[in-house]
């Protein structure tokens, strides 16, 4: 009887600390390899899968870039963009390659990248601040891959334009001031952007799997494109 109680004792306080157990954000560090795949509805393809993926890291000015691939796909259809970016896409872009098909352009290095990929596709990994700012609440919620407890948080979604004014004067704050707002489910157990929902006006993404053993899915080799110049 003794040992039965002992047990219901340990059962006990393991559910209470368990349901009380308070669940914190921290942005996920990036490490070659890690990947992880979405179920994505509405946008313009309506229904398609993309894949997040850090495939490399290189040295530019003295910081870390990684190699950030995105692989979207819907049937046989397949478009590939290569970014070698600072952590979090936060910035420029140093270097961006797009194959489509059999075709492989890398583009102009420029500011202007900064707003590419274009559209609900552009990856942004959002800061512990910036989720403690817009927070809802804790959820667990269930998505393809499992059921995860995240944060819920309503946050600014630099991927939609909103009345086409930029303001501020670094690349994200411009970027920032021209958004709507999004909902948004995260965890730091999920690579590469954190996120396990998230859903807005155009789109949701579910989260379908993860892993990390990514490597390039762009083989060919290419020389790196020199910035745009006018006569």
């Amino acid at each position: 009887m003794k040992v039965y109680r002992a047990l219901l004792a340990t059962v006990a306080v393991a559910f209470v600390f368990v349901a009380c157990r308070k669940v914190e954000y921290t942005e996920p560090s990036w490490k070659v390899g890690d990947w992880a795949s979405y179920e994505v509805t509405g946008g313009t393809l309506v229904s398609y899968t993309l894949r997040y993926a850090i495939t490399g890291v290189d040295t530019v000015k003295g910081e870390p870039y990684y190699w950030l691939e995105m692989i979207g796909s819907r049937g046989e259809s397949k478009f590939i963009y290569k970014m070698l970016v600072p952590y979090g896409y936060r910035g420029v872009a140093e270097r961006m390659i797009i194959k489509v098909a059999d075709q492989l352009i890398e583009m102009p290095q420029s500011e202007g990248l900064a707003e590419y990929p274009p559209g609900e596709n552009r990856p942004y990994l959002y800061l512990a601040d910036e989720i403690n700012a817009g927070k809802i609440g804790e959820e667990k919620i269930a998505v393809p891959a499992g059921k995860f407890l995240t944060i819920h948080a309503e946050v600014k979604d630099i991927r939609h334009s909103r009345i086409g004014l930029l303001i501020g004067d670094t690349i994200i704050e411009k970027l920032v001031s021209d958004t709507t707002e999004v909902e948004v489910w995260v965890s730091d157990n999920i690579p590469v952007l954190g996120i396990v929902a998230l859903k807005s006006p155009r789109e949701e993404m579910k989260l379908v799997s993860t892993g990390h053993d990514a490597t390039t899915a762009i083989t060919e080799e290419i020389l790196p494109a020199g910035p745009l110049e006018f006569e």
